[in-house]
């Protein structure tokens, strides 16, 4: 009897086990699921967003970003540009300088995502049977590869930290002197706890993020000057603008190596002339109101703003100076090709929206030019999509004292 109590016993205690044993194992399972990453919808839920044509959120507590694209983003180009938004000249580089564009595609490599920078230096006759071989001997590159943090439903999210706040997608110092390079001002290694991104605009057609990159140097054999407050840590700001390929009937024009253009570079790989140039003109895409017509306005006028930076002084004569240009499309078939507005003090656009063609003006501690007309064209077509004109007022100033002597 003892030993059938005992038996009884034993029993009830190993099912009392087995039951607690699997309580257990349901609360275990709970706090795993519990634990699981969320997902990208609840991810979002929680993050700023910057909405357009390249989707970006951010985290509200530690400003981590999440880039997000489609499906349809991957594996066609788009036109990448990189422009200074504020630097020092000592560094090679300052307000406005537009510094690199280039066609760029976003490629799956499995469980990553990769920026591709494609060539568009050369150009093969479709109708050659050497143009299947149009990839021998080129190379393009993988400027950045970023793990998929989350996908769900066709959208892919990856780092914005691992796109732009480095300088991979773009190099933000100078490359090094080959001599003397004891002489000059070097910004030192870029600072990852330092650097920030500052801003994020987005728009339909445009998407541009601004990164404060900073640098550190804690021994600099050279100083910057007076405009680096000190000289160990010097901030650049660049802008990265992610822009959509424009789809028109724009027509590229071929340039004669006769007449001084600027162009977009192109070497015909399939052709027996000797000069094999086929490059591109930059150009605006002006199109006639009315095609039948010697002098017609155009559909969309080139309109340039004058930035609200600039001296009121000089506002009227600069309008007009713009405007003197009408006369020269006149002679190519435009009437009013040329449309010039001021920008008003409590714009909320600024010039570095790639939408807008701006007459600029700074006052620089050691201003690099008087002038200078920077503008970014379709590589492959050679169409101008942005432009900008940087006028400094310390080399006018210069100038107007000059002629009161």
């Amino acid at each position: 009897m003892t030993l059938l109590k005992t038996a009884l016993a034993g029993a009830v205690l190993l099912a009392f086990s087995q039951v607690n044993m699997q309580h257990a194992y349901a609360e275990e399972d709970e706090e795993k699921d519990a634990e699981k990453d969320p997902t990208l919808s609840e991810t979002l839920e929680k993050q700023t967003a910057y909405t357009g044509f390249l989707d970006i959120y951010r985290d509200k507590e530690n400003g981590k970003g999440l880039v997000v694209l489609e499906e349809s983003d991957l594996n066609k180009p788009f036109l990448y540009m990189a422009s200074t938004v504020d630097g020092v000249v000592a560094a090679g580089t300052f307000r406005g300088d537009y510094r690199q564009s280039r066609l760029i595609e976003f490629r799956r490599y499995f469980n990553r995502i990769d920026v591709i920078a494609k060539s568009s230096s050369f150009y093969f006759d479709p109708d050659n049977a050497v143009s299947r071989a149009a990839d021998a001997n080129t190379s393009e590159s993988v400027l950045v590869s970023a793990e998929i943090a989350h996908e769900e439903d066709g959208k892919i999210a990856i780092s914005l930290q691992d796109l732009v706040k480095n300088e991979s997608l773009h190099r933000v110092a100078p490359m090094p002197p080959s001599e003397n390079a004891d002489k000059v001002f070097s910004l030192g290694g870029l600072s990852d706890d330092k650097s920030r991104i500052a801003s994020i605009t987005n728009f339909p057609e445009n998407t541009h993020v601004v990164v404060d990159y900073v640098f550190e140097n804690n021994t600099p054999k050279v100083s910057g000057g007076s405009e680096i407050a000190d000289q160990r840590y010097t901030t650049i700001s660049i802008q990265h603008a992610f822009v959509e390929v424009p789809e028109s009937d724009f027509a590229p024009r071929r340039d004669d190596p006769r007449v001084g253009y600027f162009t977009n570079q192109v070497d015909d790989l399939t052709t027996y002339d000797v000069v094999n140039y086929k490059d591109v003109i930059r150009r605006w895409h002006l199109v006639k109101k009315d095609p039948s017509a010697a002098v017609s306005d155009p559909v969309e006028p080139i309109v340039w703003w004058i930035e609200n930076t600039t001296p009121l002084e000089w506002r009227d004569t600069i309008t007009n100076a713009a405007l003197t240009w009408n006369s020269s499309f006149e002679k190519a078939g435009f009437s009013n090709a040329v449309v010039v507005k001021v920008q008003p003090d409590d714009a909320t656009w600024t010039a570095d929206d790639v939408r807008y063609n701006v007459l600029r003006w700074t006052s620089s501690p050691n201003p690099p030019f008087g002038g200078y007309g920077p503008s970014v064209a379709h590589p492959v077509t050679g169409q101008i999509l942005a432009a900008d004109i940087m006028l400094e007022y310390s080399f006018l100033q210069g100038r107007w004292l000059a002629s009161k002597m």
